[in-house]
């Protein structure tokens, strides 16, 4: 058989076998300036490991890169912290990767704006909790409203001085219960600020029992109903003044073995190099456990392989990682995952 056909037989056979993600979630650092008091990060300080993913450990992700769609830096940490960020997003652009991250917005100044917008990242997401500073300050202690939206304006001016439409810029907006009457706010408060889109979730993961009462959960479907309408009226609202807009809620009495962190065709790569399912299953924290209705659960790190001892693709082609996946169409899911607060339809 002639040699180009051979090759081209070899690439055939190659692309069927390598999987295909939408994304991987890359954590380049656990590494923090702020402390969200919802953060598992703050409630575990004391047993938190801080870490920088090494640059090896990315250019070893090269192969399996070239078959995602998107590349998302971020994870327990910011990102912008991480020394090589922007050798991180070169790489990730010359796999042939669409790029984001998500960032506390407490950097975004300067040189720092300029350079994000010169290096082609397409995604900066943003997090805020509060349509006000008295709102957002009170959860999110070292990323104060005021410096966030300075650091969009930032960004914004670069952007513009530099006559691209890049990166779209998102707010990741976390409502919290004692603040759900900003909920009508949101398109006000962000439109006209040159943001592209806002996603508004809900507080899930809560490793503070104290925080319970911050879960926005409808008790049936009543008021699964009238809430929704709400978010529904937010999102229209924001579309009209031209912000996009999603939510994701949960769902009363809609429960079903489908995950919102797309397991399925996505995953998460931490700092260490362990790959996991989602970016919940990634804490390393010995006794880490959640909250939901007064009972304290487990969160547990389902670690499926490392980058470090074996390839991606090898990692996700494991019979226990295939069983994983299988699980949420043939059952039973694992212990990490029947009682998570993603699992649910929106």
């Amino acid at each position: 058989m002639p040699s180009v056909i051979v090759t081209k037989v070899g690439a055939w056979i190659d692309s069927i076998r390598s999987p295909a993600w939408d994304w991987i979630q890359v954590e380049i650092t656990t590494h923090c300036n702020a402390a969200c008091i919802y953060c598992p990060r703050t409630v575990y300080r004391a047993q938190w490991t801080d870490r920088h993913m090494s640059m090896e450990t990315l250019m070893g992700l090269i192969p399996a890169l070239r078959r995602v769609g998107h590349v998302h830096l971020q994870g327990w940490g910011e990102p912008l912290l991480h020394p090589e960020f922007f050798q991180m997003v070169s790489l990730a652009h010359a796999a042939g990767c669409r790029v984001g991250t998500t960032t506390n917005g407490t950097l975004l100044e300067g040189d720092l704006a300029s350079q994000i917008v010169d290096s082609g990242i397409e995604v900066v997401a943003v997090s805020v909790a509060g349509a006000d500073a008295e709102g957002n300050d009170r959860f999110r202690s070292g990323a104060p409203l005021r410096r966030v939206m300075d650091g969009i304006s930032a960004l914004v001016r670069a952007r513009n001085a530099a006559g691209v439409s890049h990166p779209e810029i998102h707010v990741a907006y976390m409502l919290l219960a004692s603040q759900i009457d900003d909920l009508e706010r949101i398109p006000s408060f962000l439109a006209g600020l040159g943001v592209q889109q806002v996603v508004i979730s809900a507080l899930d993961y809560v490793a503070d029992q104290a925080l319970e009462v911050e879960i926005i959960a409808p008790r049936n479907m009543g008021e699964n109903r009238a809430l929704r309408a709400r978010f529904d009226a937010v999102v229209a609202e924001g579309e009209a003044r031209g912000l996009g807009g999603h939510y994701h809620l949960d769902v009363a009495g809609e429960r079903q073995p489908c995950c919102t962190e797309n397991v399925q065709r996505a995953m998460v790569v931490a700092s260490d190099g362990t790959v996991t399912p989602c970016v919940y299953t990634d804490l390393e924290i010995p006794g880490a456990s959640f909250w939901r209705h007064g009972e304290r659960r487990p969160c547990l790190r389902l670690g499926m392989g490392n980058v470090h001892r074996e390839p991606l693709q090898t990692i996700w082609r494991k019979e226990a990682y295939r069983q994983f996946r299988r699980s949420f169409s043939r059952g039973p899911l694992v212990a990490q995952c029947q009682t998570c607060p993603k699992l649910y339809g929106n």
